[in-house]
């Protein structure tokens, strides 16, 4: 008898428990899309991850898509154990991909994303949720890519891709203009519109420079701490080869998986993706011109 995905008994997440303990509707629907992601990625899961995922529901679910959706995308996959959540290889170069779910933080923390007021409008802190995605890249990079490197278990030819899922951030179901993947990626900020102010109409269009973001200060704290942003420009990040970003979660998830992804390549990396590597969704072509950098969406076809 095949092992079911959920457990009995005790699971501080309450997204596993309703959906566990469903009879019908959509969280019956979703409970069943777990159990069939399970079918494909069980041969790949650590041991403790039917446990753990009791209690991270939703970062171990995007562990689970990320890697089945890469399975039935036609790859042959590897997930060791230790190292980054899923590896494939394209045209010979072997790609890791690590899975984050960045959440809001800690309410004391300064760049904390509190839960909006139900039934009340309120302002997307928008500079907060590119906070809480720059702190999950640094974690993933500063700390576990090099501890793999440094085991040789990524090796200096391998691309290296952080894939973010902002899901349990309080806001972050939908993205702006521009995504916010780019403004984590790049120095860019918010959008402007340059009016002629004797016709009235639009004659010049861009993005703000933003290269540091300012967390709140805490209470006897004089200076606020400013957090860089450009990941891709900084020349600290150059093994970093891509971003990739998902809001799927189990109840919420696009007719094809994958079909909501955005991938954004980084311009400066020592190990590019390679040449012709997409995958489904948004796929954002960059390349570096004069005064800065094109970025192209491309869909998927």
């Amino acid at each position: 008898m095949a092992t079911s995905l959920f457990m009995v008994g005790d699971a501080t997440s309450v997204a596993y428990r309703n959906i566990r303990d469903s009879k019908d509707g959509v969280l019956y629907r979703a409970k069943h899309h777990c159990e069939y992601l399970w079918i494909f990625f069980k041969h790949y899961a650590d041991p403790d991850f039917r446990t753990e995922l009791r209690n991270e529901f939703d970062a171990r679910y995007w562990e689970m898509y990320l890697t089945v959706s890469l399975i039935l995308a036609g790859f042959s996959v590897t997930c060791p154990k230790p190292g980054p959540d899923v590896g494939i290889i394209y045209k010979g170069k072997r790609i890791w991909f690590e899975a984050v779910s960045p959440t809001p933080g800690h309410p004391a923390s300064p760049d904390y994303v509190s839960q909006p007021a139900a039934g009340e409008a309120s302002r997307v802190p928008n500079e907060k949720i590119v906070l809480r995605y720059l702190n999950s890249i640094s974690d993933k990079y500063d700390r576990q890519y090099s501890n793999w490197r440094a085991k040789n278990i990524i090796s200096g030819e391998d691309a290296y891709v952080v894939a973010l899922n902002p899901r349990q951030i309080w806001h972050d179901h939908s993205d702006t203009n521009p995504p916010r993947i780019l403004q984590a990626g790049y120095t860019v900020g918010s959008p402007y519109v340059v009016i002629d102010r004797n016709t009235g109409q639009s004659v010049r269009s861009g993005y703000h420079f933003r290269g540091a973001i300012e967390k709140e200060k805490r209470d006897g704290q004089e200076k606020a701490t400013e957090i860089q942003t450009g990941v891709f420009q900084d020349n600290k990040h150059l093994a970093l080869s891509a971003l990739l970003c998902s809001r799927v979660d189990a109840a919420n998830r696009p007719g094809e998986m994958g079909d909501d992804f955005q991938m954004a390549p980084n311009p400066h990396a020592t190990v590019p993706l390679p040449e012709g590597f997409r995958l489904r969704g948004t796929y954002y072509e960059s390349k570096v011109v004069k005064d800065g950098y094109d970025v192209t969406p491309i869909e998927s076809a």
